[in-house]
Order: structure tokens, then C-alpha cells, then sequence
């Protein structure tokens, strides 16, 4: 199991690399966000399986973890635990639960065990009963993980810092600013989070660093609309995340109001992976709406329901 440290096999038997785009194996996924397919694999590292499932934070950005399916083929799961243990030493984490009313539930962990392979994560996870799936019945799932992330952004990062240093230079001298007041916390993404750069550029490169011009004109409960000194590049900016509006994951923007019913009701702007909420029929909701119907190169998507 030590190539695992250099990537992950396929059902066919072929090795593939850590670093390899997801679109690169799955070449007929249609989604934008995160990415996860099954495959079929009737094999892996000794052990019977039934599939295995790909995942990467988007279709376009490597392949971060893959998760074999374990047959159910009769072997007690202390039997195939014990082979694993053989095969990487004893778990660094190791986790039981076998007194909850669930333990012979499919959709309940009995043990699930961690190690780390030189660097690399591994983890095991079994079931209290088979589980069923589209290929057979399977008793828990082996993941295999990268673990480098500085490594699976590091080709993403240098245009997203050119991206930020493009929007600092633009706040030094904004143009139009408008500022809008809500009640729920907008903070979304952590500045001070030190993985908030990998995270990021994996997951949404369109979120960049607000500038500190703009950043000091808000709080936590305070966003902003504001336009470069020509007028020509429109952002939306909470205290610490900024979009630049009208690019391939900006252009859209979903308007939601819920009524209230269970919960309170809320008004929300979703833009990419950015966005704010306050009450239902919020008035600053409904001005910055106003003020975005104003912006080229937009399109809207207005939605209404029940807070249940």
C-alpha cells in the first residue's frame, strides 16, 4: 500500500497520480461544484470491493480523496480491520461504537480508524449492517487522501494573489461606494483561517481578500457595492470576502425570500459562493437588488418559499 503516497488505482487496475484534474478521469460531469462520481472496481489493495467514488472540490481542481467500497463477502469487519492493521500498522486514531441503539444499522459507523501514510491520510469506516448501493452490497469504505493541499492549490495560487492585487490596486481610488446593513453576521470565509488561501483557490477563486479601504468602511453586519474609479468593474464586499461581479462564477445572482412559518424568514443574495442574509422583506436586501439590476452584464434568479 505504499504507492498510495503517489496516487490512488482505478477499477481497471491504472495508477493515477496525485494532482490529477477530476475532469481528467470523469470526462462527462456536468455539475460546476463539487465534484464526486462512482466507479465500478471490483478490486483494491488486496480487498474486494464493490466501486469507488472520486471527489475533488470541483470538477477542474485535483482529485483529493477516493473511497473504496468494501464487499460484503461474509468477513467479519474484525477480520478485515485486522488486515489493514498488518498492512499499515495500528491506526493513529481509532474510534468504537458498540453500544448505540443503531449498531446494526446500515447507515451507522461501528469503527472507523485513521493513519497517516507519509503524509498522506488514510481512513477506514464500517457499517453496523451491509449497506446496499447500485453495485452490491458493501460493509464499509477505505478512503485514500492526498493531504497536501499546498501542493493541489499551488497551481491555482498565483492568479488568484494577481486577482487580489488587481482588486487592492482598485481600492485605493474606488469609485461609486454603497454601503448596506443587515442583522445576520456576514462573515462567511476566515481571514485569520491559515489554510483560507488553499481552501480558496480549491474551492472558490472568485472569493478574493477584501481591501483594507473597503474593509474599513464595514463590520461584520455590513456589506458593500462599489465600482472601480472608471465605473468599469463592479465588486460586492463583506468585511473579509469580495467578489468582482460579471465574471464566469459572478454573474448570477439568486434572490431568495422565505417566509416565515417554523423559522423566522430570511432575504438572501447568493453570488458564487458569496453571500448575505437578513429578515424577510429586508429592505436593504431589496436596495442592493436594486442597485445590482444596475450593473452590465448580470442575470437574475428570483426564488420564494416557506422557512420550514
Amino acid at each position: 500500500m505504499d504507492e498510495m503516497t503517489k496516487g490512488f488505482r482505478l477499477g481497471d487496475g491504472t495508477l493515477v497520480s496525485w494532482g490529477t484534474r477530476f475532469d481528467e478521469v470523469v470526462t462527462d460531469f456536468e455539475s460546476t461544484g463539487y465534484a464526486s462520481r462512482d466507479l465500478p472496481c471490483v478490486a483494491a489493495y488486496g480487498f474486494t470491493t464493490r466501486c469507488l467514488e472520486v471527489t475533488a472540490p470541483r470538477p477542474d481542481r485535483p482529485i483529493l480523496t477516493v473511497a473504496y467500497e468494501l464487499a460484503d463477502t461474509g468477513v467479519p469487519i474484525k477480520d478485515l480491520f485486522a488486515q489493514l492493521v498488518i498492512k499499515l500498522g495500528m491506526p493513529g486514531e481509532i474510534e468504537r461504537d458498540e453500544t448505540s441503539d443503531y449498531i446494526h444499522s446500515s447507515s451507522h459507523v461501528v469503527l472507523y480508524a485513521s493513519w497517516q501514510k507519509r503524509g498522506r491520510p488514510i481512513g477506514v469506516s464500517f457499517y453496523g449492517a451491509p449497506r446496499e448501493s447500485a453495485f452490491g452490497d458493501g460493509i464499509g469504505k477505505l478512503y485514500v487522501s492526498w493531504g497536501d493541499l499546498d501542493a493541489a492549490a499551488a497551481p491555482w495560487k498565483p492568479a488568484w494573489l494577481a486577482a487580489n492585487a488587481a482588486l487592492a490596486q482598485a481600492a485605493l481610488n474606488p469609485g461609486k461606494v454603497q454601503l448596506f446593513s443587515v442583522q445576520y453576521d456576514t462573515r462567511v470565509f476566515p481571514q485569520d483561517d491559515p489554510k483560507r488561501a488553499n481552501d480558496l483557490c480549491l474551492n472558490s477563486p472568485e472569493i478574493l481578500d477584501t481591501p483594507q479601504p473597503i474593509a474599513r468602511q464595514l463590520d461584520d453586519k455590513r456589506f458593500a457595492l462599489w465600482s472601480d474609479q472608471t465605473g468599469a468593474r463592479w465588486h460586492l464586499s463583506t468585511r473579509t470576502d469580495t467578489i468582482v461581479l460579471g465574471g464566469p462564477d459572478t454573474s448570477l445572482v439568486r434572490i431568495t425570500q422565505l417566509e416565515p412559518a417554523r423559522g423566522g424568514g430570511s432575504a438572501t443574495i447568493d453570488i458564487g459562493h458569496w453571500w448575505v442574509r437578513d429578515a424577510w422583506k429586508s429592505r436593504s436586501i431589496a436596495d442592493a437588488e436594486r442597485a445590482l439590476e444596475r450593473v452590465p452584464g448580470l442575470t437574475f434568479n428570483r426564488s420564494s418559499g416557506h422557512d420550514a
